[in-house]
């Protein structure tokens, strides 16, 4: 194993903390308890109720996700993951019914968006994306890599003043955060975005002022190989923190993609994957994007094959 510090740029912007203001109501999610039940009704009824100035609370029991959430409305909301959110294996319904991110061809099978909302896992929520079936399936289809529908487990999209941590996110169908937003450790980053090409963990768009502190990717297959599992891109964002991240993978640990810029990821380890990616950018013509003021510091790699790589096509104009 070896660590090296990486200063790409000292130019971030401060982050400020987010504060919490008082709860109006609180909603407590009752899982069905087999997956038999999709919870997704459940769980779109209590953003809906408690959604705006309220709170959530996912208790520690498995709900079982059997089809698409959109939850975009949130305001000054705390959701509590003390549980386990686990996606169904119907790889037909997802590749039939995942949400359009507006990136290439990317799809997802969560939206969550909204300004000051805090979610916390308390280093016990759980999301799984039932990876394995994903991972099999792939291997067998003649395009592996970008698959039309395939989704990403969680896409944050239009997240402002928000802050995620302490969540362990497992296996998962694609990436897990889309470039929508976030990422950071202590209050709130600037703004903070994921993208994915592959299978990412998470993907954000067009967020700013995200903290992401204390996750933990787990791509690693149980019983089929995973590939392309970026642990986090980031798109169209800027003001990301990524502190305190574990990456266990087999592709990007986290990239950077298009017109990513004020991204901080500091005090984190990444095992088995490609390190840090910048991009890929420059993929389309007659589009500007841009990566700028990206800082890495206090990362430790193990048995990955770049710290940090720069990727960008030359063949656009």
């Amino acid at each position: 194993m070896w660590s090296i510090p990486v200063i790409l740029s000292l130019l971030i912007a401060p982050l400020s903390p987010v504060a919490a203001k008082g709860h109006q109501k609180s909603c407590v999610i009752k899982s069905g308890g087999s997956n038999v039940t999709d919870d997704a009704p459940a769980i779109l009824k209590a953003f809906k109720d408690c959604g705006q100035n309220g709170r959530i609370v996912f208790e520690p029991k498995t709900y079982y996700v059997n089809s698409v959430m959109n939850i975009s409305w949130l305001e000054n909301v705390d959701i509590d993951v003390r549980g386990t959110l686990l996606w169904s294996n119907d790889i037909p319904y997802w590749l039939n019914n995942s949400m359009d991110v507006g990136y290439q061809n990317q799809s997802t099978a969560l939206i969550i968006g909204g300004n000051n909302v805090r979610i916390n896992g308390y280093e016990k929520g759980t999301f799984d994306g039932n990876g394995d079936y994903w991972y099999q399936w792939i291997s067998e289809q003649p395009n592996t890599s970008n698959y039309p529908g395939r989704p990403h487990g969680v896409t944050f999209d239009k997240l402002t003043n928000s802050v995620i941590r302490s969540l362990t996110f497992l296996r998962s169908q694609m990436w897990y955060v889309r470039n929508r937003i976030l990422v950071s450790k202590t209050p709130p980053c600037g703004l903070c975005l994921l993208t994915a090409n592959l299978q990412r963990t998470m993907s954000t768009i067009n967020s700013h002022n995200v903290l992401l502190d204390s996750i933990l990717v787990n791509n690693t297959g149980n019983w089929a190989q995973s590939s392309n599992t970026d642990g986090a891109d980031t798109i169209r964002s800027s003001h990301i923190a990524f502190n305190n991240w574990t990456v266990y993978n087999g592709d990007d640990s986290l990239s950077m993609k298009a017109n990513s810029t004020d991204i901080t990821i500091t005090n984190c380890k990444f095992y088995d994957g490609l390190g840090i990616a910048m991009g890929s950018i420059g993929q389309y013509n007659d589009q500007f994007e841009t990566i700028e003021r990206i800082t890495v510091e206090n990362v430790e790699y193990d048995n990955t094959l770049h710290a940090v790589s720069d990727r960008r096509d030359t063949d656009t104009i």
